[in-house]
Formats: C-alpha cells, sequence, structure tokens
C-alpha cells in the first residue's frame, strides 16, 4: 500500500486503529488563496455507518521532531504542525465540534471530531448516516509557529488544507 509522505512522516488513514488503503488526491499548489503552498491534497474515505461507534483517522508516523496547534474555524477543525526546519502542515476535517451543558453546540454534522498528538480523527456516532469524509493535507516552507500572526504564509496551509475548498 502506497502511502502519501510529507515532511513529517508517512500518511496512515485508520479504522478504529487499523489501516486501510487509500487513494490521495493532488489539488492545485498554486492559487491566489494559498500562493505559497509546496503541496496539496485530498484524501477521501466512503465509510457505511453501521450504529457503532468508530474512529476514522489520517495521522503521521514522526520522522521528526515538532509542534503542534489546533487552528479551527467555521465548519473546520484543523491541526498544525511546526518543524524546527520552517515546515508548517496542516491536517483538516469538516465539522464543528464543541459542547455546553453536554450538547453538542452544532447540529449541522452527525459526527464529531477530535485532535491527535499526530493527525486528526473523525468521530462516527451510534446514530450518524454520513458516509463521505474528506482529510485536507497541505504544507509550506519558511513558516514558524513563533511568526507574527499577519504572516500571511502562515495561514495558507489553514485555507488549502480546508476540505470544503474542493481540490
Amino acid at each position: 500500500m502506497e502511502k502519501l509522505a510529507t515532511p513529517f512522516g508517512d500518511i496512515d488513514v485508520l479504522i478504529d486503529e487499523k489501516p486501510i488503503p487509500y487513494t490521495v488526491q493532488k489539488g492545485s499548489a498554486n492559487d491566489v488563496v494559498w500562493p505559497n503552498i509546496r503541496h496539496r491534497y485530498q484524501i477521501v474515505i466512503l465509510f457505511i455507518p453501521d450504529g457503532k461507534e468508530h474512529s476514522l483517522s489520517c495521522v503521521f508516523s514522526p520522522n521528526c521532531s515538532y509542534d503542534r496547534t489546533p487552528e479551527s474555524g467555521e465548519c473546520l477543525e484543523c491541526q498544525s504542525f511546526y518543524s524546527p526546519q520552517r515546515i508548517k502542515m496542516s491536517i483538516g476535517i469538516e465539522c464543528e465540534t464543541g459542547y455546553s451543558d453536554g450538547k453538542r453546540v452544532s447540529d449541522k454534522y452527525d459526527y464529531d471530531a477530535d485532535y491527535l498528538d499526530n493527525g486528526m480523527v473523525y468521530r462516527i456516532l451510534s446514530d450518524t448516516k454520513t458516509e463521505r469524509y474528506v482529510f485536507g493535507i497541505a504544507w509550506i516552507d519558511d513558516v514558524g509557529r513563533d511568526d507574527k500572526v499577519d504572516n500571511n504564509r502562515g495561514v495558507q496551509t489553514w485555507f488549502a488544507a480546508d476540505p470544503t475548498f474542493r481540490l
């Protein structure tokens, strides 16, 4: 099974922590919104819910040290990883998480999401009906975690890893 190689390590897709084969779709790396992105990909997984809880994860096997930080937005759960070599990689999924008084804040999605040390996960719930899940992955060079917020290079992976931006 061929895997997507990233500067942080090879990507694995797991269902309930077991690796599955996947196909990578390469996206435009030269867009007005993300002109400096080195690579942009999407991995689409079709999964038919069976009334049980499952996890569908996109993770990398680390080959370097890194820092990580969540960078979520409306309808986007995204986590970014920063290497000492000033490479930033983001993994994004379409979702909104959050709870108030034990109830989900948003009812737009019938699944949930979570942040892992080395990736992102869709949490498929017992009442989930959704069958299509997309992971967006993008990376850029010359971006560090401590760069100023107004550095427009850093925000480019956030846009490029958003799976709602189709390839």
